[in-house]
């Protein structure tokens, strides 16, 4: 169902020891309210895109599988530390939690670049592409008082048009 879109719905935990990257697209992204809540300090954080389909609601976004440019930042770390990073996320997050339904799925998907080609050609080349975290809302956001938001005019890097949380900021 997720074929092409960059997406596994699968078991992420199969994954920890070689993806040490998570994406954010909301509170967790550097100056929202959630940006100090992570156990390390990351390697890097770069601005990047993935794709998805983005809420928006007063609170806080969501994001779910899709084909919109969905720009955020990726977390870098080292792989040592991924494991508590997931652990302190998915409490966060509401993922993985015993005995109490997910609000988000923990899944991996693919990354790109700001600075690169925006052709879809090149978006797909394993070199210039890298796996990382994200997570998805677990059930369906309109259902739950969020809005889509459509992609806008915002070219980033050679990419566009994409969508982005606050809709208001703008890289």
């Amino acid at each position: 169902m997720f074929e092409g879109l960059g997406v596994n719905s699968g078991n992420p935990e199969m994954e920890i020891d070689t993806i040490s990257s998570v994406f954010v697209y909301g509170t967790l992204k550097r100056g929202q309210c959630r940006g100090d809540m992570w156990p390390f300090e990351p390697l890097r954080v770069s601005a990047v895109f993935t794709h998805g389909t983005l809420f928006d609601r007063h609170d806080y976004p969501a994001m779910t599988s899709g084909t919109d440019n969905v720009f955020g930042e990726k977390w870098d770390f080292r792989p040592e530390q991924m494991q508590r990073v997931l652990k302190v996320l998915d409490a966060i997050e509401g993922a993985n939690q015993p005995g109490v339904p997910d609000l988000y799925r923990r899944v991996v998907v693919m990354t790109w670049g700001l600075g690169e080609s925006g052709s879809a050609e090149h978006r797909i080349d394993a070199d210039t592409s890298r796996k990382a975290y994200t997570y998805h809302y677990a059930s369906d956001p309109l259902d739950d008082g969020f809005t889509h938001i459509l992609p806008d005019h915002v070219t980033l890097g050679h990419v566009g048009p994409g969508v982005h949380w606050p809709t208001s900021l703008r890289y």
